[in-house]
């Protein structure tokens, strides 16, 4: 696990590989379904992105992507197991989108090319965060939206404590039955404990040169919804 709290991306690559088919199970299961709560939150704040397309990063099984219905949308990531879920979940649903095999830190797209970027539960995977940012922020109009949702650890005691016994319990011994690897779902909540909290991963955004416009707690801060106006740096 070491190469993966290190964030070492073929590491990471391959975790998200293995747990694909077993992916959104687990996610709807450890969450007990608060994830589908957080995700159309995600969405809902592209209300205040300019009008164009739209690149969810990380999409993962594309459950972000195909949660977007007014924009042309572009689902990225650099697990090809998660893209093939994602395609096959599109075409089960009648839906268009476009699925792009990249990596957050060095995405095949022009500049300026989308109004908003949406992340779920990527950017903590990030081997380089700053530049991450920066380089969505590349991806990104004048004036383009960056939301994130991501888990962090919770600020309040109580739910610091609540989060530390769940996952103690649940979320590593559940995830290992179910996911067949050993190491993913002990992962999750180191990789969790090893990342800025909200305020933190708000600073960095803010260094690589985005405006904060929202930044709020979910459920009790166990996970967070950032939204950032992209400046320049």
């Amino acid at each position: 696990m070491d190469q993966r709290l290190a964030r070492d991306p073929a590491a990471i690559r391959a975790m998200f590989s293995k747990v694909a088919p077993r992916y959104d199970r687990l996610n709807r299961l450890l969450s007990l379904r608060q994830d589908v709560r957080w995700r159309r939150r995600l969405v809902g704040a592209l209300a205040c992105a300019p009008a164009g397309a739209v690149l969810d990063l990380a999409t993962g099984t594309g459950d972000v992507a195909l949660g977007v219905r007014v924009r042309r949308v572009v689902g990225a990531d650099f697990s090809i197991g998660m893209l093939a879920l994602a395609r096959r979940k599109a075409d089960r649903a009648g839906r268009a989108a476009a699925w792009v095999l990249a990596d957050a830190l060095a995405l095949p797209f022009a500049a300026a090319s989308f109004a908003a970027v949406t992340v779920a539960f990527g950017v903590r995977n990030f081997a380089d965060l700053a530049a991450g940012f920066r380089e969505i922020g590349r991806a990104l109009l004048p004036g383009g939206v960056l939301a994130i949702l991501e888990l962090h650890r919770p600020g309040r005691r109580v739910m610091a404590g609540v989060s530390s016994a769940w996952n103690r319990l649940v979320v590593t011994p559940v995830g290992r039955m179910i996911s067949h690897d050993g190491d993913a779902y002990a992962y999750l909540p180191a990789s969790v404990d090893t990342f800025p909290d909200r305020v933190g991963m708000a600073g960095v955004l803010e260094a690589q040169g985005y405006a904060i416009l929202e930044s709020r707690d979910l459920s009790g801060g166990i996970a967070a919804l950032t939204v950032a106006r992209w400046e320049g740096a």
